[in-house]
């Protein structure tokens, strides 16, 4: 007697994987987990990258970019008609979002721990006063961890769309 396994079981294993890494950093965006640690290097990438297009742009190029890599990815698997695949960096996507969300809402009180470990290179606080909006960034927060919660959605049902079909 020979066990047989499903098709699909691979994929469900790699996305239930891949939702225990992400989840956790999406539900609680200012413990974002190891991953949060990969959205910093991008992030720091991006200032670096964007340092010559003046003060504002730079700024927001940390969030921008940390944003833009995993959604490049998506695209480029899309693009592949790597559906899958797509899916799965959709919840990177998801989790960096919800990082960018935390660090938004914390504008104001500038609690979360820095890099540089001064509180007055705070991005957000930074654009949030040049703005003169500091106080939109709790909703402003909100609305992005929103958004971060739809992606995971959105990169489950990506993820599984393929198997959906062929059970029509």
């Amino acid at each position: 007697m020979t066990l047989t396994l499903p098709t699909w079981w691979p994929r469900v294993l790699g996305l239930l994987l891949s939702l225990w890494v992400t989840l956790p950093g999406v539900v609680r965006p200012t413990e974002p987990g190891f991953l949060g640690n990969v959205n910093l290097i991008f992030h720091e990438a991006g200032h670096v990258l964007l340092m010559w297009a003046g003060e504002v742009v730079m700024l927001l190029g940390g969030s921008v970019f940390q944003l833009l890599v995993p959604a490049a990815c998506i695209g480029v698997f899309l693009a592949r008609g790597e559906r899958f695949a797509a899916g799965l960096v959709t919840l990177w996507l998801a989790h960096s979002l919800a990082g960018v969300s935390a660090y938004v809402a914390d504008a104001p009180l500038r609690n979360l721990p820095l890099i540089t470990g001064d509180p007055d290179t705070h991005d957000w606080w930074q654009l949030l006063t040049i703005w003169n909006a500091l106080g939109w960034a709790p909703g402003l927060g909100r609305f992005l961890h929103a958004l971060a919660l739809g992606a995971v959605v959105v990169g489950v049902f990506v993820a599984l769309w393929d198997d959906l079909k062929e059970k029509e």
